[in-house]
């Protein structure tokens, strides 16, 4: 039986004029393993991308989400492990908005982890010589803000939520030692998800 995934990238933000995680998740097929691949693009702003995103999980039902976003320090992909319940602004949102010290959730807990299975994905997927590592946190700007968000959301329920960073494009960066083609990040998010699906086919059999 089918699984519904959705999986979400973001727009371009600060002097960009791509972003890596979008481009990425919209070049993948619309089935993989046991996955129904729903694609959603989000907008780079506080609150605003979180709430889009569990409004088309409440219209869809997916079994699992799944978010990127891009990373400029790294030619890997990364699991992030953790959601904080902070804001913390380097650069302005696309709505100029630059947050600081400020929680996601008032009230809500301090963080939350990730409920794919993060550390068994990663060891996974680096025997298999995928260039993978896993990811303590998401950082304070809107990537950890939607992980959070979908996290909190989905706390105690049948919904898994996982987030992962990609790496820049070439064509982003004056040293293509610093980034990873595009075909390179679509073939290893595609062999993610489709651990993903094994694994999670493997525990329901268990």
């Amino acid at each position: 039986m089918m699984k519904k995934l959705l999986l979400t990238g973001f727009d371009p933000f600060a002097h960009y004029n791509i972003n890596p995680s979008w481009e990425a998740v919209k070049a993948l097929p619309e089935v993989i393993g046991s996955f129904s691949v729903h694609k959603m693009l989000l907008p780079n702003i506080y609150g605003t991308a979180g709430r889009l995103l569990l409004e088309e999980a409440e219209r869809i039902k997916p079994d699992v989400i799944l978010m990127t976003g891009m990373d400029s320090g790294s030619t890997r992909l990364h699991l992030d492990a953790v959601a904080v319940n902070l804001r913390d602004a380097l650069l302005e949102d696309n709505k100029g908005a630059a947050p600081w010290g400020e929680p996601v959730v008032p009230g809500a807990p301090a963080a939350y982890f990730a409920t794919i299975p993060t550390h068994a994905l990663v060891k996974r997927l680096q025997k298999q010589g995928c260039p993978v590592h896993l990811g303590y946190c998401t950082g304070g700007y809107v990537c950890n803000d939607i992980f959070y968000m979908a996290a909190h959301h989905f706390a105690g329920s049948n919904v898994k939520v996982g987030f992962i960073h990609v790496p820049l494009l070439p064509q982003m960066v004056l040293d293509e030692k610093l980034a990873l083609p595009l075909e390179e990040t679509v073939k290893i998010l595609r062999q993610i998800i489709e651990n993903l699906s094994e694994i999670l086919t493997e525990e329901e059999h268990a």
